[in-house]
């Protein structure tokens, strides 16, 4: 009788567990199986739904604290799945279609909004918010000791902040963003972007992030949420889908066209599937509704590419390069000034010397001298040539044809010489014009690129 009367009243369970529609709540858990790889949905702590959200069974479980829904941050480690509170110390596992609690910590309401990675196999948390302030030190769950107890690093890393965004691999973790507890803004006190190398646990800034990262979190931050592949993070949003790709340093952006208008309920994604899974209620409709997204969905409207972060020199590399490049044109324009200087004869007036290069000029006669002399008392403007015969004309005053023949080659004479000492052309070293009134007559003047005053 009594066994008739159990068949009956497990029928009767059943039958009305199939028939019930999930209620309207926020006392939702929602994660995957890491054994099955199914979507996990328990609702109000008591009805487990197994992949789809048909055909529930009672939940059971041992001894918890706190509601389900505050067991946010989900972890799957060599096919076992872990729950553990948003305030860190209570750690869940999902075992035979049960919850067992197996740590023997406590409630420690310390780090609420931490950033949730895996190191060698353990559960650990960077950052996050409690006991009236925010933090920036990871703690470990040991899975021997069943405790909690602090990963440390270098000194020098990331500042005190929570809902930081993080990206890990087996190689290291990577951390940059977030908010602090007294600022209405996402942080800017520390605009780098971190990398925690596992194989030394030493923190290194990589440079500076990409500041439109923030504007892609706070146009709708509380519609705003993230999730990792095996190599990217992608960061969602109403209107656009940002994916990161921290190894190759980029920044790719998407529209959001109608794919997640909303954050959804609960969600994961199933490296299998290569899906996003997710839990969502129905527009107008009290039905929770369990859906998937192929990741190709997500990358169907590209907009445009950046880098992801650059290096604090990199931020000034064009003003940098435009002020080298200026340096090197007023240096290499100082060069030619001096090369041009060590060309050059020097005409030292009160001594009524010639030197080129520093060495006097000893070859010319005293009539090339008071040529010479005469040129660069005139250096500036240009003169007659026949102006030069005063210099003959005392000596062949009746001889028109001898005072320019003598001119002409004493004048040629000074000007040998001087090609001979520099190695350069005649013409260049003196500048002829014809007078704009008398093209018969020619005009002269010292090149000033080969002669100079002192």
């Amino acid at each position: 009788m009594l066994q008739k009367i159990f068949c009956l009243f497990t029928l009767l369970t059943a039958t009305f567990l199939s028939a019930q529609t999930i209620p309207r709540t926020e006392n939702i858990c929602f994660f995957q199986d890491a054994k099955t790889g199914k979507p996990i949905t328990i609702v109000n702590d008591s009805l487990v739904y197994k992949g789809e959200l048909k055909n529930p069974t009672l939940l059971k479980h041992t001894d918890y604290l706190d509601f389900l829904t505050y067991y946010q941050y989900h972890f799957n480690i060599k096919q076992h799945s872990y729950l553990v509170h948003a305030g860190c110390g209570p750690v869940l596992e999902y075992r035979n279609d049960s919850i067992v609690r197996i740590d023997n910590s406590f409630l420690q309401k310390n780090q609420y909004g931490a950033s949730p990675f895996v190191y060698k196999d353990q559960i650990c948390l960077f950052g996050g918010y409690g006991l009236f302030s925010d933090k920036n030190f990871i703690t470990r769950f040991d899975n021997i000791t069943r405790e909690w107890f602090r990963l440390y690093t270098n000194e020098e890393g990331p500042n005190a902040r929570k809902e930081s965004l993080c990206f890990y691999d087996e190689n290291g973790l990577y951390i940059f963003g977030g908010w602090q507890s007294k600022l209405t803004t996402t942080l800017e006190k520390d605009p780098h972007l971190w990398h925690l190398d596992y194989s030394n646990m030493r923190w290194k800034d990589l440079g500076n992030y990409n500041k439109n990262i923030i504007a892609l979190i706070t146009t709708s931050k509380d519609n705003f949420f993230t999730f990792q592949t095996d190599t990217k993070l992608f960061l969602v949003n109403g209107d656009n889908i940002a994916t990161i790709d921290f190894i190759n340093n980029k920044i790719a952006y998407f529209e959001n066209k109608e794919l997640l208008l909303y954050k959804p309920k609960g969600f994961y994604f199933d490296s299998n599937l290569k899906s996003l899974v997710y839990l969502e209620y129905l527009s107008g409709i009290e039905n929770l509704k369990l859906e998937s997204i192929p990741l190709s969905q997500f990358l169907k409207y590209p907009i445009k590419t950046e880098k992801l972060y650059s290096s604090p020199w990199q931020e000034y590399a064009s003003p940098l390069v435009f002020v080298l490049m200026v340096l090197l044109v007023i240096f290499g324009v100082y060069k030619w000034i001096l090369f041009q200087k060590g060309k050059c004869f020097v005409f030292h007036k009160s001594k009524n010397i010639f030197y080129y290069k520093s060495k006097i000029i000893s070859n010319l006669d005293p009539l090339e001298e008071k040529i010479l002399s005469y040129l660069y008392e005139n250096k500036k403007t240009f003169i007659q040539l026949n102006q030069l015969n005063s210099f003959f004309e005392k000596e062949n005053q009746d001889n028109f044809s001898n005072v320019i023949k003598k001119r002409d080659l004493v004048f040629n004479s000074l000007l040998v010489k001087l090609n001979a000492i520099i190695n350069q052309e005649e013409k260049s070293l003196v500048l002829m014009q014809k007078n704009e009134a008398d093209k018969r007559i020619k005009e002269i003047r010292l090149n000033p690129l080969y002669f100079t005053l002192k």
